[in-house]
């Protein structure tokens, strides 16, 4: 069996809890609050410029030349097609570049993205990929299946949807998996449960993304004092 089957095998559960997230069903049917994708939006551009320079890590410890390529690809995909959708989508809901630039992460953004960064520094390249798939992986799996039961008739939420089910994010996604099974051939069983540690964990923060999303999450909500906003 291929790691890749394994990692998703291991993670079924939080796998399938994260599709049935009322985010991201409410994405697929339309009836999602404005405000909240709203808020999604404009933390997740947040999430995406620290994606990008944990991308940037990955590629300076790739083995090979065509990896670095694909790495160089994808962190312009996160770069110009990703976040141009935010931008677009934001200037529909009247959020400018600039407030997009100067907004804070939220805590449990702040938090997936720092154990993003911390693992491309300390691991390897073995590392970097198993904390990269599920983030490419999760959302290629939720675009095309909101997709395969119709397209929601919000234009905004039909995009996002189009978009994360293109042909052009399920390649990547393949050919991210297919790097992963083949790095990982003859691994120990050591090696294996780490990556399923890290595969897991990074599971984990994407289900807890989409539910900092729908309760707007902010550090005075966790703390109770409006001191720290």
């Amino acid at each position: 069996m291929k790691i890749t089957e394994i990692l998703r095998r291991h993670t079924h559960e939080i796998w399938e809890a994260t599709i049935d997230h009322p985010f991201v069903q409410g994405i697929g049917d339309g009836s999602l609050d404005k405000k909240r994708f709203r808020f999604y939006l404009i933390q997740d551009y947040v999430y995406l410029k620290e994606f990008a320079r944990f991308l940037a890590v990955g590629l300076a410890k790739a083995p090979t030349v065509e990896a670095m390529t694909v790495l160089s690809d994808l962190v312009q995909l996160t770069l110009r097609v990703e976040m141009d959708l935010h931008r677009s989508i934001c200037a529909d809901s009247d959020i400018t570049p600039g407030e997009l630039e100067q907004t804070d992460p939220a805590p449990d953004c702040l938090g997936y993205t720092s154990y993003l960064l911390r693992t491309a520094y300390e691991g390897d390249f073995l590392d970097f990929l198993a904390a990269f798939l599920p983030c490419e992986w999760g959302y290629v799996e939720i675009g095309s299946r909101l997709k395969k039961r119709g397209l929601p008739q919000d234009r905004h939420y039909a995009q996002w949807v189009e978009t994360y089910a293109s042909q052009e994010f399920r390649d990547l996604t393949e050919s991210i998996k297919d790097r992963l099974d083949e790095s990982a051939q003859g691994i120990s069983p050591q090696k294996m449960t780490r990556l399923q540690a890290v595969f897991s964990c990074c599971l984990k923060w994407e289900y807890l993304f989409w539910d900092m999303a729908w309760n707007e999450q902010s550090w005075a909500g966790r703390t109770g004092r409006d001191v720290l906003i």
